[in-house]
């Protein structure tokens, strides 16, 4: 069976040796470093994502209620405008009434039909806003919904990346390499003294 013949180093072979190892070691601690900072890096830009993801879907959240308090706004302004518009109207009823002049023919109800025209035009332009501006309003929650679901799908594939980093997997070569350089800084028959230590006992025998 070989045996370690640790005589059979010279103070240059324990030089290259103690060198050898130190490389080795300096390799794995800055592997073990690197490994670490790109998993905190990796981590660091998957919770900027995540929180970018939860801001979106706030915003989103609260657009729901602008678009309700848009549509409140519009509404009271097709109210204010109707109700103006049907008191003009039945004030100018009063005063034709008062001086008998017939409301339901020639010029006079033309006036009145005018009157609801443009009180019905009023409508439908405030109406017409008020879509316009719920749509935009609605865009901009598609737009955050849409941010907010990439930045999510975006932040689990960097969480998910930074679990795989390892610093074991990192040092394979390193300790391959290091392995190597340290087997070959060794004198020749440094593990094979014992073999020849093994046959002068059985020649003997």
């Amino acid at each position: 069976m070989a045996q370690i013949n640790w005589d059979k180093l010279g103070l240059g072979d324990k030089l290259s040796l103690g060198f050898s190892a130190g490389s080795l070691l300096t390799g794995i601690l800055g592997n073990n470093a690197a490994a670490n900072t790109e998993k905190y890096k990796l981590k660091s830009q998957a919770l900027s994502l995540e929180h970018k993801k939860d801001m979106a879907e706030l915003n989103a959240k609260m657009i729901d209620s602008q678009i309700g308090q848009i549509a409140r706004a519009f509404d009271r302004q097709v109210m204010i405008k109707t109700m103006a518009a049907g008191q003009a109207i039945s004030s100018k009823k009063t005063s034709f009434a008062a001086r008998g002049v017939d409301l339901g023919v020639g010029s006079t109800a033309n006036v009145f039909a005018g009157a609801e025209i443009l009180k019905e035009i009023d409508k439908l332009t405030i109406n017409s806003n008020k879509v316009r501006a719920i749509q935009q309003k609605r865009k901009q929650k598609f737009n955050l919904t849409t941010q907010a679901s990439m930045a999510g799908v975006s932040s689990d594939n960097l969480f998910s990346t930074a679990s795989t980093i390892s610093p074991f997997l990192n040092n394979t070569s390193t300790l391959l390499s290091g392995g190597v350089d340290i087997l070959k800084n060794l004198p020749e028959g440094f593990f094979s003294a014992g073999s020849d230590s093994d046959s002068d006992s059985e020649d003997k025998g």
